[in-house]
């Protein structure tokens, strides 16, 4: 759907400075949560500023934003956690609705790409203590149609203080040989659709060949996301090879055997 059409360069002209005042002014001035609010139910008229951004990325409207988390006592974490995933959910529906046209969509996802890594910066810059937990290896299969949920779960996994080492499309030859140089506590594999379990397969199967089943593998992504029961996770987890599938980060670090982590997994 989004694939890179050279459009980077393009997007990020003249927007950078603006994305990155409004990443500080989050980062800085606005509460830091212990608990998740992942639940958080969106409100229309942030939601509608962040879509316009996106759609067609008017500085003015990262004033607006700021402005209207601070009115509703929003959360620094809300913006990375539940408004930018949300906003990507919505401009994929707007694509298949056929709303948008791929230069559109394209533009849009590059845009909430380049925010949320003005995002990730600032929050890194504020950090005072250096990773805490493990050292995790986090995939995405090569069919994935853009990379901006690996970058939400990247993102997560660095604000526990986890250690995190982004492999994007990877080649078996390039996941044997990360393998055989580092260790890690766990590999993560970020999916968002049914066709990219086959990716996702030849992944794990690569993984196995050349590490034996060591270290533990834990799918989750849009996927996992619209899974109805416990037995759509167990096909899944089957089909892939995973050996765990979910999207609760305490669950998966836990599984991976990182027990301490800072409040942002909490």
């Amino acid at each position: 759907m989004v694939a890179n059409l050279g459009l980077t360069k393009i997007a990020r002209h003249g927007t950078d400075a603006p994305m990155r005042s409004f990443a500080l002014r989050v980062v800085s001035e606005l509460a830091r949560g212990s608990n998740s609010r992942q639940a958080l139910r969106p409100a229309a008229h942030l939601s509608a500023l962040l879509m316009q951004f996106a759609r067609h990325g008017e500085a003015a409207c990262l004033g607006e934003i700021f402005a209207e988390m601070k009115r509703q006592h929003l959360l620094a974490e809300d913006i990375l956690d539940v408004y930018l995933p949300q906003t990507v959910r919505d401009l994929g529906d707007q694509w298949h609705d056929d709303q948008i046209d791929i230069l559109q969509a394209s533009m849009a996802f590059t845009r909430l790409q380049t925010l949320l890594r003005e995002l990730s910066h600032a929050w890194a810059s504020d950090r005072v203590s250096s990773a805490t937990g493990g050292r995790v290896l986090l995939m995405m299969p090569s069919c994935e149609q853009h990379s901006l949920s690996a970058m939400f779960a990247a993102n997560h996994l660095r604000r526990a203080g986890v250690s995190v080492k982004v492999l994007l499309a990877p080649t078996g030859r390039q996941i044997t040989e990360i393998m055989r140089r580092s260790r890690f506590h766990g590999v993560f594999i970020s999916v968002s659709n049914l066709t990219s379990l086959d990716g996702c397969a030849a992944i794990v199967g690569d993984l196995r060949k050349c590490d034996d089943h060591s270290t533990p593998i834990v799918l989750g992504g849009g996927l996992v996301s619209g899974v109805i029961a416990d037995i759509d996770t167990s096909r899944i987890a089957d089909v892939s090879g995973a050996d765990i599938v979910t999207n609760d980060i305490v669950a998966a670090l836990q599984f991976c055997g990182i027990r301490q982590f800072c409040v942002a997994a909490e």
